[in-house]
Parts: structure tokens; sequence; C-alpha cells
């Protein structure tokens, strides 16, 4: 992909989807909206899964577990996404019936991963990429993850510091998300641009591939 495109990051918020496109940003209410708000070539960098594993797997999904080696222990903020088996389960004992073996904050975003899953297909990844924002940060800050927690002032102040010197404007907050998801969205659209110029870093270098066809893998 090459040239301007235009390109946006997706991120969850409390009522729906933050979306920043165009130095704004507005909240939608599911995935299927949020493609359509976009322009159609627009490169999309959503802090989502994007491809799930069948069965329970330790440590979730090879690309999981990669992005939190390169994040390293002091900073892993990367949840392994449910199995396949799991969605649709809305209790952690369902979840469990199912053969998922997940934890509270990954049944809260259950929701979130099965509206994306039900709109991803093999085509659309070739706009729509699964970014984690810590590592779109790390890479801001030198190749070295930010340690201070998102949600402190210290840790707001770093990454907000990180995206002024990138380039990336921070524009107003729309009701319904938290200010680290504007930061968490910002941080997509820096990726998203990389992405859509071809200079993102991408784990691993041979992606697997679900039983839908989706990469499993991470840009930023």
């Amino acid at each position: 992909m090459r040239g301007m495109l235009p390109v946006a990051g997706v991120d969850g918020c409390r009522a729906g989807w933050l979306v920043v496109h165009g130095g704004r940003a507005a909240v939608c209410t599911d995935f299927a909206e949020v493609l359509t708000t976009l322009p159609d070539d627009a490169v999309v960098a959503v802090d989502m899964p994007i491809g799930l594993v069948d069965e329970h797997e330790p440590g979730g999904r090879a690309v999981d577990r990669a992005a939190r080696a390169r994040l390293g222990a002091k900073r892993s903020s990367v949840f392994s996404p449910p199995p396949r088996c799991a969605l649709g389960a809305r209790t952690l004992p369902d979840a469990r019936r199912r053969g998922g073996r997940i934890t509270l904050q990954t049944l809260y975003l259950l929701p979130r991963i099965e509206d994306v899953d039900r709109v991803m297909t093999p085509e659309l990844q070739r706009r729509v990429f699964e970014v984690h924002p810590e590592l779109s940060f790390a890479a801001m800050n030198g190749g070295q993850p930010v340690l201070s927690p998102k949600r402190t002032p210290s840790g707001s102040v770093h990454r907000r510091a990180l995206l002024d010197r990138s380039g990336t404007a921070v524009p107003e907050r729309p009701p319904g998300a938290a200010p680290d998801d504007l930061l968490d969205a910002c941080a997509l659209v820096w990726s998203a641009r990389r992405i859509a110029r071809g200079d993102a870093c991408r784990i691993p270098d041979d992606p697997a591939f679900d039983a839908r066809g989706l990469r499993m893998e991470l840009r930023w």
C-alpha cells in the first residue's frame, strides 16, 4: 500500500468503538458501523484480536506470546484472546463448559471480540489490521516500552508527549470514551500511517491462519 491513503485508529470504549480519523474522534456503536463511516480505502488499525484459535492454548495465540516477549514482563498488557469455542459465552462457567479457560477481563471483552469477528474477512485484512497500542508507543519511545500505566497521570503525560513528537494530533475526546482510549486510538493512527506507507513492523514473520482464514498477526 503506497501513497497518502486515509487512515484510522479504532479502540473499544465504554460506548462502543472510538474512531480517530482525519483529526477528529467519534464513537460508533458497532464495528460494522465503524467501517461504513470510513472511506472504502482507509487503512484501519484496531486494538482487538483478529483471528482466533479453535481451542484453548496456554498463553494464547503465538502472536500474543510474541508481543508479551517484546514488551517485557514489566509492561505486558497483552491479554490472551478467547478460543473460538468460547464465543457466545457470557459467564465464566459457561465459557469453561465450552472449553474456553478465560479470565474475567477476557469475558468482558467477548462482545467486542465477537463484533469484530462477525465483520472480518481475509479480504478485509488487506486494509484492516490488529495493532496493540503499547507496541506503537514503544516504537515511538525508541523501542523501549512505556513503563508507566496508561491510566496514571505520568503514563498519560508520557504517551501524549510521544504522540506530539511523532506529529500525531490528539483530537477532542467525545462522550463515551475514556482519556486512555483516546490516546490508544491516536497511537493506532500512527501505526496505520506506517502500515499505509509499507514500513510497519509485524510479528510473527510467518503468521498462522485461523479456521476462517484470518491471519493472526500484529503490526505497528
